[in-house]
């Protein structure tokens, strides 16, 4: 039996009317040691790995899986769609000629970590080569590997991992410029090739696609649904500056924020075709100002914006608040301005624009 044929089989007894694509049974028939997946945003990827993870478990007693996601909500994302997988088989049963057994198949559960009754380990984790470091594989899946901004260390914890047990490893992503280890494996003919367009996951419907359009940049489009490996001639920040700068976080509401440090808010508005963005900085060094809450609406009524930032500027007390004062953003910047000392409006401009990124850059 095929591996595609066997997670079909687990799909249908699980009762989910999930019917594998042509691009799923093709990855998951792919027995090369090294592969890479280059895909659109939303096609189905992560769950697809989550539930070949799953099939290669059963059939290999005491298999060990890592799944390495580029951040810690990222692989607990993807650990969640494993405990489903799981979770929905626990109470079926598998006929197989004159035997039937159970598919209740989980013997032990932790934060990270799944542990079957056949012996076999499914592992998720964050990005931290640390971390890795003393794991022994058979399989490792690096998700949305393109993300990673400390790509080149975790490929050094990693291909020793597989290397004692001739282990496998996919790389699945969309791309992020051409850099990094997820590019090199692309362009190398060491690992076998599948690219997912989003055209081969009918799920994604055209309402879907006409959002994104509307949402998306003409380059964000290209890179996160046409798969481009965007050129960084003409970026101003390149994607390993940008890598660098990001870490990762709990999300905390605005009422939670508790620091002795100044604060300043940014407000740029918007209602219908662009969104509005909150974010608040904390003055945690000399030279050095940190994103402590990010906050976005999106086609979301007027009133409310108004009464959320009012709030927000009540319990932070910002030493300053910048809000767009452009077209829409008039009457919240009047009403905001009458009631907060600290508020202070910007007529967005080109020049502004030019001087902003230009003041970031430098």
């Amino acid at each position: 039996m095929k591996v595609s044929d066997l997670a079909q089989l687990l799909l249908d007894i699980g009762e989910t009317k999930i019917r594998l694509y042509d691009w799923q049974r093709r990855w998951l028939d792919d027995k090369s040691r090294f592969r890479v997946m280059l895909k659109s945003r939303a096609v189905g990827g992560s769950f697809t790995i989550a539930l070949e993870s799953i099939v290669w478990s059963l059939l290999n007693p005491l298999y060990t899986t890592i799944l390495l996601s580029y951040s810690l909500r990222q692989s607990m994302e993807l650990f969640r769609k494993i405990r489903e997988q799981l979770s929905i088989l626990k109470d079926k049963r598998l006929k197989l000629g004159e035997q039937t057994c159970s598919l209740n198949i989980v013997n032990s559960e932790s934060r990270t970590e799944i542990t079957l009754k056949n012996g076999s380990r499914i592992i998720c984790l964050p990005n931290n080569p640390d971390t890795i470091r003393g794991y022994r594989a058979d399989q490792i899946y690096i998700d949305e590997a393109a993300m990673f901004r400390n790509d080149l260390e975790i490929k050094a914890a990693v291909i020793p991992i597989i290397a004692g047990k001739s282990g496998r490893l996919s790389l699945i992503s969309t791309p992020k410029g051409r850099r990094g280890w997820f590019y090199e494996a692309w362009v190398s003919s060491i690992y076998s090739k599948h690219k997912i367009h989003y055209r081969d996951s009918p799920h994604i419907t055209n309402e879907d696609l006409e959002g994104l359009r509307n949402t998306l940049s003409h380059i964000a489009w290209m890179q996160e649904m046409e798969m481009e490996f965007l050129e960084e001639l003409n970026c101003l920040f390149p994607v390993e500056m940008i890598l660098s700068c990001l870490e990762d976080y709990q999300y905390t509401e605005f009422t939670e924020i508790k620091t002795s440090n100044p604060l300043y808010a940014g407000i740029d508005l918007g209602r219908y075709r662009d969104s509005t963005i909150i974010i608040v900085l904390e003055k945690a060094g000399e030279d050095y100002l940190k994103i402590v809450f990010v906050k976005e609406f999106v086609d979301v009524d007027m009133v409310y914006q108004r009464e959320y930032i009012a709030k927000l500027i009540d319990t932070l007390s910002p030493v300053r608040v910048l809000i767009d004062k452009t077209g829409i953003g008039i009457p919240i910047y009047d009403f905001l301005v009458e009631k907060h000392v600290n508020v202070e409006g910007l007529t967005i401009t080109q020049n502004l624009k030019e001087a902003i990124i230009l003041n970031l850059y430098n």
